[in-house]
């Protein structure tokens, strides 16, 4: 799918941008070849139609009044989400260069850029108040305010040990990577009374690890 058009911020250009677009794709040549629907260009040219209405009104003071005003600004919209359809539905092998240049449409980027390795720890902090559950929150040591992950995160990795302190961790059990704040780890009678040990880390899209948190500590209720 191509990109979905870049519009220009100013106004007076994007009429200009909005009068380009239409004739472009009204071409009936342009128009099959780049798979523009009757029906969307219908649309369009009724929305372009009430665009070209309200902006002229708009621009003669003995005319523009609120009302003119906000119907100019519903018909910008309006203009901006059929443009949007219709360049979603364009495949991108039928895009010339002089049809991206009109249309502001740009070339899809080659390659991603590989998510970082995280950097930074989660801290958390549990809730023990319910019978036999903890409920795990976390949240980035940069952003103790947010439950928003660091960039390229995929989620919390959430190891724990019950009953003592870890050394290692190849004394922990994994319990799970959860992908938002928080978690629910339900315990059995038999744990009811003791202590539990959580350490997290940060996983990304790639499952790379970041560093491990501080440890955080709680009871499991009877």
């Amino acid at each position: 799918m191509p990109n979905r058009g870049s519009f220009p911020a100013k106004e007076a250009e994007r009429n200009s941008y909005y009068q380009n677009c239409v004739t472009h794709l009204g071409l009936p040549e342009n128009a099959k070849r780049l798979v523009v629907s009757d029906a969307n260009m219908g649309i369009l040219n009724t929305r372009f139609g009430a665009w070209n209405k309200f902006y002229a009104a708009a621009q003669n003071p003995d005319l523009a009044t609120k009302t003119v005003k906000d119907s100019k600004v519903r018909a910008d919209e309006d203009m901006q989400d059929i443009l949007k359809t219709i360049f979603g539905d364009i495949p991108q092998s039928a895009l010339t260069t002089q049809d991206r240049t009109v249309l502001r449409l740009s070339e899809p980027s080659s390659s991603r850029t590989p998510a970082p390795q995280p950097t930074t720890k989660p801290q958390g902090r549990v809730d023990a108040s319910k019978r036999l559950e903890h409920t795990v929150h976390f949240f980035d040591e940069n952003t103790p305010n947010s439950r928003a992950k660091p960039d390229g995160v995929r989620g919390c990795q959430i190891w724990c040990k019950v009953g003592s302190p870890a050394a290692d961790p190849a004394e922990l059990s994994y319990l799970a990577t959860d992908t938002a704040s928080p978690y629910v780890v339900h315990f059995n009678g038999a744990d009811a009374g003791k202590v539990v040990y959580y350490w997290l880390r940060w996983e990304n899209t790639r499952g790379e690890v970041g560093p491990w948190s501080d440890v955080i500590m709680a009871t499991v209720s009877a």
